[in-house]
This record gives structure tokens, sequence and C-alpha cells, in this order.
């Protein structure tokens, strides 16, 4: 993560640029953590299947959020790749995350 202080700071004191620091410090970590959830779910799904047993909604419901998880995944690299496609075919900056001043 980059802090970049010389824009959001005069003198050592806060100015109006530093609302953009903040919400480029809060949007750059997004899709990161969005990732590290579905993982995360992934994970819960995977040890709840297979402390399901032999109850079937406790098995239904396990893989119904591992589908979930799954989908979120391709979702997020879906919507990564369509900016990564953009930002190479329109020269764009749209990866990353800012308010343009």
């Amino acid at each position: 993560m980059q802090w970049t202080i010389g824009e959001c700071t005069q003198d050592g004191v806060a100015t109006l640029g530093g609302i953009v620091c903040l919400i480029r410090n809060l949007l750059t970590p997004l899709p990161a953590i969005i990732a590290l959830a579905a993982l995360a779910m992934v994970i819960m799904a995977g040890i709840r299947l297979v402390s399901a047993g032999a109850d079937p909604k406790a098995y239904a419901s396990a893989m119904q959020t591992f589908q979930w998880a799954i989908i979120g995944l391709i979702l997020l690299s879906g919507a990564w790749l369509i900016l990564i496609l953009i930002e190479r075919f329109t020269g764009a900056t749209v990866t990353q995350f800012g308010i343009p001043q």
C-alpha cells in the first residue's frame, strides 16, 4: 500500500486532498480482501462438507456455500479481467483506484 503523504498534507496539516488519499487507500486493497473472503468461504464450506456426515440438510447448505463462493471468485476474476482488458486496449489506468484530480 502506498501512502502518498505529499499530496495529503501541507506543512504537516491534513488538507482536503486527504479525503482523496483516504478513499484511494480504502479502495486499493478491496479486490484482494474480496478474494480472501471468498477463499475463506471455500475453506469453511469444505469443513462443513466434511463434518456434514449423513445429514442431507447440512450437506446441501455446505454445498450451496461452496457454490456461491466459487461464483463470487469467478465474478471477481471476470470483473478484474475486463478492467485489465480495458486498460490494455485504451491505455486508461482503470485498475488504479482513486478520485482523479
